[in-house]
C-alpha cells in the first residue's frame, strides 16, 4: 500500500526517537506507519473507538518505534536484540553474512570453555534448556562493530561446532562403544585444547573444517 507520508521527508522523527536522522530509521518508520494505517482500515467502528481512547495512531506508533534504535535497528521493546543482528524481510541473503572473518582469541576461548563445560555436564547432548551459548554469542556480538556481527557470529558458530566435534572424537577414542548421552570420564578431554583445535582448522568456502577429519565418510 503506497502512501505519501510528508513528515518523513524531514530529518526528525514524529514518533519515538525525536532526534533520529538516519535514512534507515525514517525508512523503517514509514513502513511501520503504513502498516499501522492499513490495520486501521480493517477496524470495526467499535474497535476504532477503543483504539482512539487508548491514544490512537500516535500512541500505537510510539509503542512500535520503541522497538528500534535511532539507526533503525530492531532492538526489541526492552533492548533484548543486539543491533545489526536482525535481518529484515526481503533483506535476507545468507551469503552476505555466512562468511569467515577473524574472531579474537579471547572470544574463541570463551566459546571453547563453555562448550567443554556443557559437553561434560550434558554427556555430549545439546541441551537447549540449559545451554549458555546464547550468552557467549551475545557478549561477542556486543564486542565488535555492528557490520561484523552477523559474519562474526557465523564464524564463531563454526568454531563452536569444531570444538564439540573434537570433544566427541576424544571420548570415542577413549571408548569406541560410547554413545552421546552416556556418562564418560571428563579427564579424556584434558588433551583437547582450544589451541590444538584451532590449529587444525582450515577454511573451506564459508566453513571451517578440521584437517584431521575425513569429511567424505
Amino acid at each position: 500500500m503506497a502512501m505519501n507520508i510528508s513528515f518523513l521527508g524531514s530529518n526528525n522523527s514524529q514518533y519515538g526517537n525525536i532526534g533520529a536522522r538516519s535514512a534507515k530509521y525514517r525508512e523503517v518508520e514509514q513502513k511501520e506507519l503504513e502498516s499501522v494505517m492499513a490495520e486501521e482500515l480493517m477496524m470495526t467502528p467499535e474497535q476504532k473507538m477503543l483504539y482512539e481512547l487508548l491514544g490512537g495512531r500516535e500512541a500505537h506508533m510510539k509503542n512500535v518505534m520503541k522497538m528500534y534504535n535511532s539507526d533503525g535497528d530492531l532492538v526489541g521493546p526492552n533492548g533484548e536484540f543486539v543491533p545489526g543482528m536482525c535481518v529484515g524481510e526481503g533483506d535476507h541473503d545468507p551469503s552476505a553474512h555466512q562468511q569467515i572473518i577473524k574472531v579474537s582469541e579471547e572470544q574463541r576461548q570463551k566459546m571453547f570453555d563453555n562448550c567443554k563445560k556443557e559437553y561434560i555436564r550434558e554427556f555430549g547432548v545439546a541441551n537447549g534448556d540449559t545451554t549458555k551459548r546464547s550468552k557467549v554469542f551475545r557478549e561477542y556480538q556486543l564486542s565488535v562493530k555492528k557490520e561484523d556481527r552477523l559474519k562474526g557470529t557465523w564464524t564463531l558458530g563454526q568454531y563452536e561446532a569444531n570444538y564439540n566435534r573434537a570433544f566427541y572424537n576424544a571420548v570415542k577414542a577413549a571408548n569406541p562403544n560410547w554413545r552421546i548421552g552416556q556418562p564418560f570420564d571428563p579427564k579424556v578431554l584434558d588433551s583437547v585444547t582450544r589451541e590444538s583445535v584451532d590449529k587444525s582448522l582450515v577454511q573451506s568456502g564459508n566453513r571451517l573444517i578440521s584437517k584431521n577429519i575425513d569429511y567424505s565418510v
